[in-house]
C-alpha cells in the first residue's frame, strides 16, 4: 500500500468526455494479489481501468467534505482512455480499504459501485508487505519482528523513517485485520455490493477467480486463459540509488511530469514516438535511464520466514480477527494460522 500523491497529466491531456465514476475498485488489501487482479481486468475490452492503477485519490483527501462534482475535473484525468465500448470503470487503489470516510464518499456518490477486497494469510501477507515497505523506502527496519515490535513507539510518533510519508502505513498489527476491515466495508456498502475473493484461489484457480470478478461487474468473459503472476518480492541493490529514483529531490520532477505525459498520449491512442505534425522524436534520454535504473536496481527475494516465536505472536494477535473473517465471508480459514 502506497499513499503516495500521483502526477495526474496536463489539463490539455483530460479526455474529451468526462468517464463515468467508476463503477467499480479494487478496494484491497496489500500484497494480496490486487495488482494481478487489476491487471487483467484492465487488458478486458470491456473495461476502463485507472492509470496508474492506484491513484489513491480519495485517501489523500478529506472525503467527508467532498461534494458530488468535486471529483470530476482531476480524478477523471486517471481515466482519459475511456470511451464508449467501456461497460465498466473501476481502479485498484488498495488504500480505500481502510477508510471508512472514503467508503462513505463512494457509495454517496454512486449508491451502485461494487467494492472488490483481496484477501491473504495475514501471516503470509505481513512479511511481504514490510519488505514492500522497504522497497519503496516508507520503512527502514530491516527486520520485521523488529519493525513489529516497533508499533507502539511509532503511533507515539517516535521512531518513524524520516522517508515514511504516512506512519498508519507501518501499523501492521492494524493492516493485518482484514476481518475488521472487511466487517467495516460490508457494513457501509452492502453485502450484495461487495466482493470477497481469496489469494489461496487466485493462485490456485485464477480463472475462476477471474470470470467471477468479470459477472460481478457486469461484463463479458473474453475468454483469457493466460493469468501471469504479478508483483513478486523486490529488493534493491542500492539504497542511495533507490532514494534518487523513487523518493528525487525536486530537480528530478520534469523527468516522472514526462513520463506520465507519454503514457496519457499513449493512452489517448497516439504514438508517443510522434509529436503532433507525426515526425518521429527520440525517446528522452534521462527518461530511459531512469527506467534503466529502476530495472537494474531491483532484484528479486523473498521475506524472511517467520521463527516460531513470531508466528506464536502473529497466531495470537490475528486468531479473533481471522475467526471473525471466517464467518462473514462463510470460509473456513483453520488453515491460515
Amino acid at each position: 500500500m502506497e499513499i503516495v500523491e500521483p502526477r495526474l497529466p496536463a489539463a490539455s491531456d483530460a479526455p474529451g468526455g468526462i468517464a463515468p465514476f467508476p463503477d467499480f475498485f479494487v478496494v484491497g488489501a496489500p500484497r494480496c494479489g490486487t495488482t494481478a487482479l487489476s491487471r487483467y481486468l484492465s487488458q478486458h475490452p470491456q473495461v476502463c481501468f485507472s492509470k496508474p492503477k492506484e491513484p489513491h485519490y480519495f485517501a489523500r483527501i478529506d472525503a467527508r467534505h467532498l461534494q458530488e462534482a468535486d471529483w470530476s475535473s482531476e480524478y477523471a484525468r486517471f481515466f482519459a482512455h475511456y470511451h464508449e465500448g467501456h461497460r465498466a470503470v473501476g481502479e485498484g487503489s488498495v488504500s480505500y480499504l481502510y477508510f471508512e470516510e472514503t467508503l462513505e464518499y463512494i457509495t454517496r456518490i454512486n449508491p451502485e459501485a461494487r467494492l472488490i477486497a483481496m484477501l491473504r494469510n495475514p501471516l503470509e501477507m505481513l512479511p511481504s508487505y514490510h519488505l514492500r515497505m522497504l522497497y519503496i523506502l516508507e520503512e527502514d527496519v530491516e527486520l520485521f519482528d523488529t519493525a513489529w515490535g516497533l508499533q507502539e513507539a511509532r503511533v507515539r510518533g517516535e521512531r518513524v523513517p524520516k522517508l515514511c510519508t504516512d506512519p498508519r502505513l507501518l501499523h501492521y498489527g492494524e493492516i493485518g485485520k482484514l476481518g475488521e476491515q472487511v466487517d467495516r466495508m460490508l457494513r457501509v456498502a452492502g453485502r450484495e455490493k461487495c466482493l470477497v475473493l481469496l489469494h489461496d484461489d487466485l493462485v490456485r484457480d485464477p480463472r475462476s477467480v477471474y470470470r467471477q470478478a468479470l459477472r460481478f461487474i457486469g461484463v463479458d468473459d473474453d475468454g483469457r486463459t493466460e493469468f501471469p503472476s504479478r508483483q513478486a518480492s523486490r529488493r534493491y541493490r542500492h539504497r542511495w540509488l533507490q532514494r534518487l529514483l523513487y523518493k528525487p529531490p525536486v530537480v528530478y520532477e520534469s523527468l516522472f511530469e514526462e513520463r506520465l505525459a507519454r503514457a496519457a498520449h499513449k493512452a489517448k491512442g497516439q504514438d508517443p514516438k510522434h509529436g503532433p505534425g507525426g515526425t518521429e522524436r527520440k525517446k528522452s534520454l534521462p527518461l530511459r535511464l531512469h527506467k534503466r535504473l529502476r530495472k537494474w536496481n531491483r532484484v528479486v527475494a523473498k521475506p524472511r520466514p517467520l521463527d516460531e516465536r513470531m508466528r506464536a505472536l502473529l497466531r495470537e494477535h490475528f486468531a479473533a480477527d481471522v475467526e471473525k473473517l471466517a464467518k462473514l465471508i462463510d470460509r473456513d480459514l483453520g488453515h491460515w494460522l
